[in-house]
């Protein structure tokens, strides 16, 4: 789409099928509010990585041709935020440049960050589990109480 290459390049269908397609967004905001990304895998290739380069750009700007208010000033000091922050995202793409990683070390620290310690199905079957108790013991106190069930 117009100046910007397309952004599956090379590397790019191995990369789709790897990250999440909404990785890149949370990687961005972990970027923003922790000032560094702990995920992994994220994909954000350069033509990608342009792109929100570009609108984050083109909205701040839109922006300081408005009148002068102060919560104007809050968005665009959110979104040079932003940009500063998309350099820390990184990409993990086989055919990619590298992004913001800062080699092999960074993103094996990532993938340590991004494994689950315990597994939401052991959760989801306690709450099950927890559930039927409830369920088994409502009536009793629905009669001791007074609720109507």
């Amino acid at each position: 789409l117009g100046l910007f290459p397309p952004v599956l390049g090379v590397g790019g269908a191995a990369a789709a099928e790897a990250a999440p397609p909404g990785a890149a967004g949370v990687a961005m905001m972990q970027a923003v509010l922790h000032n560094d990304v702990k995920m992994w895998p994220v994909s954000m290739a350069d033509a990608a990585r342009a792109r929100w380069d570009y609108c984050l750009r083109s909205v701040r700007h839109a922006l300081g041709n408005s009148q002068d208010d102060d919560d104007i000033d809050i968005v665009k000091d959110k979104i040079s935020m932003c940009i500063e922050a998309l350099s820390k995202v990184p990409n993990d793409d086989t055919g990619s440049s590298g992004g913001a990683c800062k080699g092999f070390g960074d993103r094996l620290k990532r993938m340590e960050f991004s494994v689950l310690t315990r597994y939401p199905t052991r959760g989801g079957a306690a709450l099950r589990a927890a559930l039927e108790e409830l369920a088994g013991q409502w009536p009793r106190f629905a009669e001791d109480t007074g609720v109507e069930s």
